[in-house]
Order: C-alpha cells, then sequence, then structure tokens
C-alpha cells in the first residue's frame, strides 16, 4: 500500500510540473513527504526536474534527504551549497550519517563545514572521519549510552527517565569500567523485566563479542546476518568502547554491495538518470575495451582463413563454441566474486572452490562434448568436423573453469575489481581459446 501511494505522489509531481502556478502545488505536495519518499522522487526525476525539486526541499530537511540519496547524486547536490547551507542542512543528522555526507565533499569544504559545528558535534564526526570509510570505524556511531557495572537496576532506570530520549535504534546500553573499558551489555529488556535492587552485574551479558574498530564492512555485515544482531558495540584494540553499529546501517552496505556488483557485472553508470554526457563518458570507455577485445578475438580466426576456406560449415559452428565457454567462464567469475563479497573465501575454502568448479568443468565437458558430436554429426554427417567441436568443446570449457577462478584471483591480487575488469577479458579469453582449439584440430584433421 505505501508503494502504491508513492508511486501515485511521483504521477502526481510529474503531471504538477505542466501546471502553470506547479511550484506551489508541488511545494505542497514534497512537505508531505517522508526523506525516505522525497530521495526517490529525485533520484526518479530527469536532471533539470532535480534542481527544480531539490530547491523546494525545506532546510531542515536536506540533511536527511542527502543521507538517503545514491552517493554520486549526493555528491551533485552538495556541489551546489555553500559550506552554511551544508552545516544548516546535517545539523541534526546522526553522526554516522553525517559523516558518510562529509567524506563526499572536497577536502577543504570538510574543513569549513567542520568549523562551523559546535566542538562537541565536530569531535564526534573527526573521530568517525579518521577511520576508513568501509571500516567498522566508518559505519559506527559515537551515540551510545553507557552505565558502570557497579549501578543497581533501579539507578539505570532513573537514569534513562531523565535522559527522556533514547538514541535511534538503541536496544542494548553497555557497562563500561572507569577508563571506558568495555565489559558487556545490558538489553533493555532486562531492565525492564529485572528486580530493581539488583546491581547491573547481576543482570549484564558479558559473553557478547564486541566488533573491533577496524574491522572490514563485510565482515561486520556478516556477524549481524549469523548472529541476527540488531546492534552491535564497537571497540579499539584496546577495548576502549568507542560506539555502536546498528542495522540500518548494515542494511545499506548490503544493498550497497548488490548495486556495485549488478553494475559492474553490467557495466553501466549507477545513475539511469544521469546527463548523456556521463553517460556517454562511462559506456564509450568499455565499448572501447569490447571493441579492442573482439579483434583481438576476429585476428586469431584469421589464421585459419584457408580452413575456413576448405570446410565452410566450420563458420556456422564457431559461435557455439565461443558462446559455451563464455557463460561458463561468467558462471565462474560469478562464484568467485559472491564468494570474496562474503568473506568465505581464505586459503583452505580458495583450493576446496577451484576444486569444485573443475570437478563441475569436467562433467559440463562430458555432457556437452557428447551432445554437441551428437548434433553436429546429425546435422552435417561429418564424422571429422563433430570430433573437432566436441574437442574443442572440452578444452574450452575446462579452460573456462581454470581462468575464469583464477584471472579474478590475480586481479585482486594487483588491486583491481574483479566484478568490473573481469568479464571483458574472460569472455575474450575463452573466445580465443575456442576459436584456435576448434580450427586448430579441424585443420589437424582435414590434413
Amino acid at each position: 500500500m505505501a508503494s502504491e501511494n508513492l508511486d501515485k505522489r511521483f504521477e502526481l509531481i510529474q503531471e504538477t510540473f505542466s501546471n502553470p502556478e506547479f511550484k506551489t502545488k508541488l511545494g505542497r505536495i514534497l512537505s508531505e513527504m517522508s526523506p525516505s519518499e522525497l530521495a526517490y522522487v529525485i533520484e526518479s526525476s530527469p536532471p533539470h526536474e532535480r534542481k527544480i525539486i531539490w530547491d523546494l526541499i525545506q532546510l531542515d530537511t536536506e540533511g536527511e534527504v542527502l543521507g538517503e540519496l545514491d552517493e554520486n547524486l549526493r555528491e551533485d547536490l552538495l556541489a551546489g551549497m555553500n559550506p552554511e547551507e551544508i552545516s544548516i542542512a546535517i545539523s541534526d543528522l546522526e553522526v554516522d550519517d553525517l559523516a558518510d555526507i562529509l567524506q563526499t565533499l572536497p577536502e577543504k569544504m570538510t574543513n569549513d563545514v567542520l568549523s562551523l559545528m559546535n566542538s562537541r558535534d565536530r569531535g564526534r564526526v573527526e573521530k568517525i572521519l579518521d577511520y576508513p570509510e568501509e571500516s567498522a570505524g566508518g559505519l559506527m556511531n559515537t551515540d551510545v549510552i553507557t552505565v558502570r557495572a557497579e549501578n543497581s537496576i533501579e539507578l539505570v532506570m532513573r537514569y534513562l527517565r531523565f535522559l527522556k530520549e533514547l538514541p535511534h535504534n538503541t536496544d542494548d546500553i553497555y557497562v563500561v569500567s572507569k577508563n571506558d573499558e568495555y565489559l558487556g551489555i545490558l538489553p533493555i529488556t532486562k531492565i525492564l523485566t529485572s528486580d530493581p535492587n539488583l546491581t547491573v552485574r547481576e543482570v549484564m551479558d558479558t559473553e557478547f563479542k564486541p566488533l573491533n574498530i577496524e574491522s572490514n564492512q563485510i565482515d561486520v555485515y556478516n556477524q549481524f546476518k549469523t548472529k541476527d544482531l540488531f546492534s552491535a558495540p564497537v571497540v579499539d584494540s584496546k577495548n576502549h568502547l568507542l560506539g555502536r553499529i546498528t542495522v540500518d546501517d548494515i542494511i545499506e552496505v548490503a544493498v550497497d554491495e548488490v548495486e556495485q556488483d549488478f553494475i559492474g557485472f553490467a557495466q553501466i553508470e549507477e545513475d539511469i538518470f544521469a546527463s548523456p554526457k556521463k553517460s556517454i563518458k562511462n559506456r564509450v570507455l568499455w565499448l572501447s575495451i569490447n571493441l579492442l577485445t573482439a579483434v583481438l578475438a576476429a585476428a586469431s580466426i584469421s589464421f585459419f582463413e584457408d580452413v575456413i576456406q576448405k570446410v565452410v560449415y566450420a563458420a556456422i559452428l564457431m559461435p557455439i563454441v565461443a558462446s559455451m565457454g563464455g557463460i561458463a567462464a561468467t558462471q565462474t567469475l560469478g562464484i568467485y566474486i559472491r564468494a570474496e563479497a562474503m568473506r568465505q573465501l581464505n586459503r583452505k575454502n580458495f583450493r576446496y572452490l577451484f576444486r569444485r568448479e573443475f570437478i563441475v568443468a569436467l562433467a559440463n565437458c562430458i555432457v556437452f562434448s557428447v551432445l554437441i558430436y551428437g548434433i553436429t554429426s546429425f546435422w552435417f554427417a561429418d564424422t571429422a568436423l563433430s570430433l573437432a567441436i566436441a574437442l574443442a568443446m572440452v578444452f574450452n570449457l575446462l579452460a573456462a573453469a581454470i581462468f575464469g577462478f583464477m584471472f579474478p584471483h590475480f586481479l585482486r591480487k594487483f588491486g583491481y575489481d574483479p566484478a568490473i575488469a573481469g568479464g571483458v577479458v574472460i569472455t575474450t579469453f575463452t573466445d580465443i581459446i575456442g576459436f584456435v582449439s576448434f580450427l586448430g584440430i579441424v585443420s589437424f584433421l582435414i590434413g
């Protein structure tokens, strides 16, 4: 129902642009929408309409909308704002969201915005900015409630009532020593259901393991997933409590990973409503690489020109071998990337996964070489040609499994993203292996 209402509002907004008094009507519609709905409308609109919508959004709402937007689009909008506007817009955001926005700004702009904050907020944000964006430190929020182990439950309840408002997504409060060393968690449910005369030490959970500040965000995601966490404390190497990570931050990590994998495989721009200039620049790059690899594949065929002239049917069958190898290699590449993204690859698992892919490739070789031999024999009644394509299928499917698994491993070692760089190279490799093996075997068999 919520999705239908949002779609109707979006259609109404699109109709409003054709109305002579559209700005007044549009401003009224936008004022009734939540930050996430506003972000959806902006992302779903062409560039010229985005500017109009953004200008009509209330300044005190802009910060929350920025937090919901795609990073590239956020950068475009922030580029049109001065430090004072940015400071006001983001003043009510949680520290982790605020840090995410500041990390997208140029260094000078970030410093200007920080200088406009009060000393308390500036200190909290600077702590997060010191850590890499994709680490637990970059994800965490410093808004936490802490108590001492010797406090009574009654005292803790009075303290919480005194605060009047708890940080967003608070399900636990944290127990620390005098030196802010992490000791355990005290769930809100325990506070509500325990005898007020008991001490925190008697009720707290000391088995709950905190996250290390330097942990990678995918490792953090996996811990939330496997342990079904809603929030988790973050500590440094000396076990000092620094902050917490909540499930909403982890959802963003999961969504970002899925989007990046899709963008990498499809080799398209993140923003489907980006200006033609951005799209042209991105696509020309990848199409140029594809053209180069296609020329390499075509060059491999030219060495067997005389074979193709003698055995015309070979030209008909060549795409079959190349296509099968390309698909098989892409499947193996996908397995590798997924295992890597989920942090499930170590030395032992790497060897097992490679053996598994090789065994799968062997099974595919048996099935598809026999199948293509039968099809070619029935189609052309040529035993030599049928044998050639069957053997070429075996070579190409084995090469696809080996190269499709090892190549992304080497790419990662040299600092390249296999999701983006792997597909083009791997399909070219299997094309060349397929063409050369098939035409080479045909050349040998026909003497």
